[in-house]
């Protein structure tokens, strides 16, 4: 199978879902953000998972899948299948309160971590990080 040159870079492809990984595996910014009384309108529950979508992981996983170790191939599916689970099992909307007393949610956060750390300085090309 021949891959398609993609829309944008790897690189920043990559980059932009792992800043929403980060986000998603993120915690203490969770509890802080999510629930203050002067959050925007993009930290929430549904806008961490949005940006998934908006930076279209499910094509990146398609378009460079033969490039991934196995150990990238087991970390980027368990976390677009873990989202997944979750989105089905829950709301449309989010309440950040609920999400973050949710221990599924918890669950999604360490896949998040998973691909993060599987990713982060060793794709596309670790020699030249």
């Amino acid at each position: 199978m021949v891959m398609k040159e993609p829309q944008i870079p790897a690189e920043r492809w990559v980059g932009n879902l792992l800043e929403a990984g980060e986000l998603i595996a993120n915690r203490e910014y969770q509890e802080t953000r999510w629930l203050a009384a002067d959050a925007f309108a993009w930290e929430s529950p549904d806008e961490a998972i949005n940006t998934l979508d908006d930076y279209v992981l499910d094509s990146f996983i398609e378009q460079f899948a033969e490039s991934f170790s196995p150990a990238q191939a087991k970390a980027v599916i368990a976390f677009r299948d873990e989202v997944e689970r979750y989105c089905i099992a829950t709301p449309q909307h989010l309440e950040p309160r609920d999400v973050l007393a949710d221990p599924t949610w918890e669950v999604v956060r360490k896949k998040a971590s998973d691909f993060v750390r599987a990713f982060r300085g060793n794709w596309p090309n670790p020699q030249a990080q």
